[in-house]
């Protein structure tokens, strides 16, 4: 019944979003031969988001900041603050940032707003935008607010009893992009940040709906579709077989297991710490409860033997743990907010999907979200998120190169102007593969890298090394990569990157690329 109230849902706010294009008026600036230029520095500040998007660059810049974040870096030497300076630089002493985008509760996306984006952008932020799912007053978004909460809960219990075991660390690897998970508060990182963006930074909130259009008075020239994240709650959750409401119920089994199992270490066989209603919750009565190795090791002798270790199956609840943390992190990328920003006058589009998986992915070719619009030519159009792909030079690739944030034939294949796409890549494999369990954060993909260097013909741009480049052997960070194409490949590659010369990568804060 929740699907169909939501899909319903959307279904009316593509309608009601026709209507209201087709009455706009055309832009200040939206002949058929204005190209005015934009500009997107690609700040290295290591594994993590930040884009700064500058409409109309060397004319009235107008500029859009989307997300400020990082997990660290050993690329570069590039922190938070040096972005900071160089926005306080940027917007002078009286400027304004036009607009602020938040996409998604992720560390690595927002962890530079707690700190030192905060006294440069205090009420110098004009407009903020964010996905509906950071809503407070809507009633689907407090939904699935719900059902994060529930895996915070249990994941937070599971991290405190767990901590150095393998399933602690896989566990605490895959809640990384989420923030601390020091005393179960992994979550207080992001959510500050959104507090202070949404709440303090001074800027008009706005809550972006799929299918929505933005076409302001500030930003002559170009209009940006916004794709996602669903209204379709499943489309959100969709991440694998635990994407249905029974999670709810794994979630509270596995937080309360976790808690009793802290309980057992911390009371030494006592359990006055338990109410009445949790302990009638417990399936054994109170003289089956088991604390400690000690009472294994009285009770069951032979069990605990070092020679047998392989055969204790106690903690085998815990495994999981990884499938809920994985639900998390999927479920959190899933509500990323994704912009296509269109230059009218040719209709070339710039794709900032941030961290957006594949339910977030599929939901943009839902048959009712399309946008009625007048292109370059004068003439009326309808838009589909298939025509936004086609049109694509810009790919600011998702979740830093990951396996399953780019969608294959409803993504990158459909990107077919192979002849100028570019790609950006904000990621630090070193860091990646550092994250605990270390060597399983593999970004870029392997498969993924291929596949978006061919499409681009080599124009792609990786934060740790600038242009893409043959892997070496003995290089470890990049051994993954050795052999991914044969040279003659990658001296054409190389000389496609040579002649792109609206990239620019001299700067060591940013890598920049202009769309003249």
């Amino acid at each position: 019944m929740a699907k169909k109230k939501a899909t319903a849902k959307k279904k009316a706010t593509g309608r009601r979003r026709r209507r209201t294009v087709r009455r706009k008026r055309a832009p200040r600036r939206g002949a058929a031969t204005a190209l005015p230029k934009v500009r997107v520095r690609m700040f290295r500040q290591g594994l993590g988001d930040c884009f700064l998007v500058t409409f109309d660059a060397g004319g009235d810049e107008r500029h859009l900041l989307i997300d400020c974040g990082t997990l660290g870096n050993k690329a570069g030497s590039i922190k938070i603050k040096d972005i900071a300076e160089h926005l306080e630089s940027l917007l002078g002493e009286d400027g304004k940032l036009d607009a602020l985008v938040a996409t998604h509760e992720h560390q690595d996306h927002l962890s530079g707003f707690r700190s030192q984006l905060k006294p440069v952008l205090k009420d110098r932020v004009e407009h903020v935008w964010l996905a509906w799912t950071e809503n407070p007053g809507d009633p689907d978004a407090q939904e699935l607010q719900k059902h994060q909460g529930d895996l915070v809960s249990a994941l937070t219990n599971v991290v405190r009893l767990a901590h150095g075991s393998p399933v602690g660390e896989r566990v605490a690897g895959l809640l990384g992009f989420a923030g601390e998970t020091i005393l179960g508060s992994f979550a207080k990182t992001v959510d500050e940040a959104m507090k202070w963006i949404r709440d303090e930074s001074g800027g008009k909130v706005r809550y972006l709906e799929p299918g929505e259009l933005i076409q302001e008075d500030w930003l002559p020239g170009f209009r940006i579709y916004v794709l996602g994240p669903p209204r379709d709650q499943d489309a959100i959750k969709e991440a694998g077989s635990h994407a249905s409401d029974e999670l709810y119920h794994v979630g509270a089994r596995l937080g309360r297991s976790a808690a009793w199992h802290l309980s057992a270490e911390s009371s030494a066989g006592t359990n006055s710490c338990w109410s009445d209603d949790e302990q009638s919750e417990m399936p054994f009565d109170e003289r089956f409860w088991q604390s400690g190795e000690e009472l294994l090791a009285t009770q069951y002798p032979d069990y605990v033997r070092p020679e047998d270790a392989w055969r204790r199956v106690e903690h085998e609840w815990l495994n999981v743990a990884s499938d809920l943390a994985l639900q998390l992190d999927n479920f959190t990328n899933n509500t990323s907010l994704v912009l296509a920003i269109e230059r009218i006058a040719d209709g070339k589009v710039l794709l900032f999907p941030a961290d957006a998986q594949q339910g977030n992915w599929l939901s943009w070719h839902d048959e009712d979200l399309d946008w009625f619009v007048v292109n370059g030519a004068g003439e009326p159009v309808t838009m589909t998120a298939a025509d936004l792909l086609k049109n694509t030079v810009f790919y600011k690739v998702g979740h830093h190169g990951s396996h399953n944030a780019t969608a294959k034939g409803k993504g990158l294949e459909l990107m077919t102007r192979t002849d100028e796409l570019v790609a950006f890549i904000p990621v630090d494999r070193e860091i990646a593969l550092g994250r605990s369990p270390k060597g399983t954060w593999l970004m870029p993909a392997r498969a993924l890298y291929r596949r978006l260097l061919e499409q681009c013909e080599g124009r792609v741009v990786r934060a740790d090394l600038g242009w893409a480049a043959p892997a070496a052997k003995g290089d470890e960070i990049e051994e993954e990569l050795i052999n991914l194409a044969d040279a003659r490949k990658w001296q054409q590659w190389a000389q496609a990157q040579d002649q792109a010369t609206n990239v620019d990568l001299s700067n060591p804060l940013y890598v920049e690329y202009v769309l003249e």
